[in-house]
């Protein structure tokens, strides 16, 4: 009689153990099976940014870092910046306004540019990241060295030719603060590096910073110092000069240019 009491509860647990062993090999070929494993990961550096899975029908909000896989897209918002690491060593800023798929053929990793553009931080293996874009597809190293270097004569508008060819062109008078402003966006990722890295010394710390500097005639940048900030961060501030040191400007002609540039993170 007592056997027979044990034996229902013994049966019951066994049962129990056996839809968990199952539940778990269930998972783990799921995990592993072809096609599934990570492409990359990607981390947040400022505004918004969503991860479409299952070629786009689920769309997630990044809020720090998350993995992807084949099929998986980056849609960044009109503020939005993000960075992707592959493990062969590349890293590729997806800059806003951009809309990437990630595709895999025969281990190679290949980046579809849907919309916006791609801009690679690091190189990595030659031939492991291809980056494709109107239908052309290029190592991720030749995107970036040569494609990109091309690409912007072709969006200029066209001008009436000339009757006489120009030559020995002088360097551009001046630069715009539209064309300074618009050149300080394409870095911005790097300034927002060093807010996420003040984040994780202190959590939760907002607040503004505005740095100064000059413009050389050559497009490099001296004289840079904090004019003001609210941030009182030794390391974030030097982080910040670093930055702006690292911005190039075109050559051009006149005077050297001293400007501020105004920040605000939240």
């Amino acid at each position: 009689m007592a056997k027979n009491n044990w034996l229902i509860p013994s049966l019951i647990i066994v049962g129990v153990l056996s839809v968990a062993l199952s539940l778990f090999i269930s998972t783990q070929t799921e995990k592993t099976k072809p096609g599934a494993r990570p492409l990359a990961r990607l981390e947040l550096n400022l505004g918004k940014v969503f991860v479409l899975r299952n070629n786009m029908t689920n769309k997630e909000t990044l809020t720090r870092k998350a993995t992807l896989f084949a099929l998986d897209s980056v849609e960044t918002s009109v503020d939005g910046d993000a960075t992707m690491e592959f493990d062969s060593s590349y890293r590729i800023r997806v800059p806003e306004n951009s809309l990437i798929t990630l595709d895999e053929e025969n281990e190679r990793i290949v980046l579809i540019i849907k919309r916006g553009d791609l801009q690679v931080e690091n190189y990595g293996r030659e031939g492991s990241v291809y980056i494709s874009k109107d239908g052309v597809r290029w190592t991720a190293t030749d995107y970036e060295m040569n494609y990109k270097k091309q690409a912007p004569t072709e969006t200029l508008p066209e001008l009436a030719p000339a009757e006489t060819p120009v030559t020995n062109q002088k360097p551009v008078e001046g630069l715009t603060s539209e064309f300074i402003q618009d050149t300080l966006k394409t870095h911005r990722s790097s300034f927002f590096k060093c807010y996420t890295q003040l984040l994780q010394r202190t959590p939760g710390v907002v607040g503004q910073a505005s740095i100064s500097f000059t413009i050389e005639r050559t497009g490099k940048v001296s004289q840079a110092d904090i004019a003001s900030s609210s941030l009182s961060d030794a390391q974030f501030k030097k982080c910040l000069l670093e930055a702006v040191r690292r911005v190039e400007f075109k050559v051009f002609g006149g005077d050297p240019i001293t400007t501020v540039f105004p920040l605000r993170f939240e």
